[in-house]
């Protein structure tokens, strides 16, 4: 009878743990402090977030929040990346952390009011505080760098925008 091989599950890399605790904090932020409970809220993978979750959902909620993984590179000043030649520099991550809000669809084609394009605005604005609370508060999150916000939209209804940060993946 030949030996069975036995495979012991390892541990996640840092990494994975930490954008599934920056994507918690996220959601909870953007309820708490930002423009309210978005109908999503997680980790998204691929080159670009589809913003068909965006939409309005049960209970008046409409919106999104996502964090996805961008991108990995090597580097020796953080968070510059480096061409690294000898296998030597640690690893870094960059993630997109967003949120995406409705915009007002006023019935009959009407064009909609200053009131509603600042609520919009205002919510927007408090979800990018939001986000950046997510990433200093979070304690998951240790030593990430954030960059700058970058409005996204308006379109397909949506308008919002997206910090990005940099982890690093040899934590």
């Amino acid at each position: 009878m030949e030996p069975v091989t036995v495979i012991e599950p390892i541990a996640p890399p840092s990494i994975i743990l930490q954008v599934t605790e920056l994507a918690d904090c996220l959601c909870g932020f953007l309820e708490t402090e930002g423009g309210g409970r978005p109908c999503w809220c997680g980790v998204y993978p691929g080159a670009m977030v589809s913003w068909e979750y965006c939409g309005e959902c049960s209970g008046g909620m409409c919106g999104m929040g996502y964090v996805r993984p961008a991108g990995i590179f090597p580097y020796s000043t953080f968070p510059v990346p480096e061409i690294d030649v000898n296998c030597t520099s640690p690893l870094m991550w960059s993630v997109e952390i967003g949120a995406l809000r409705c915009m007002p669809h006023p019935p009959d084609g009407r064009v909609a009011t200053p009131v509603e394009m600042m609520e919009v605005s205002i919510q927007t604005m408090l979800d990018a505080r939001a986000m950046y609370k997510a990433v200093k508060c979070c304690d998951a999150i240790k030593g990430a760098g954030v960059s700058f916000y970058t409005p996204a939209g308006p379109e397909g209804g949506c308008v919002g925008g997206f910090w990005t940060v940099y982890l690093d993946a040899d934590i």
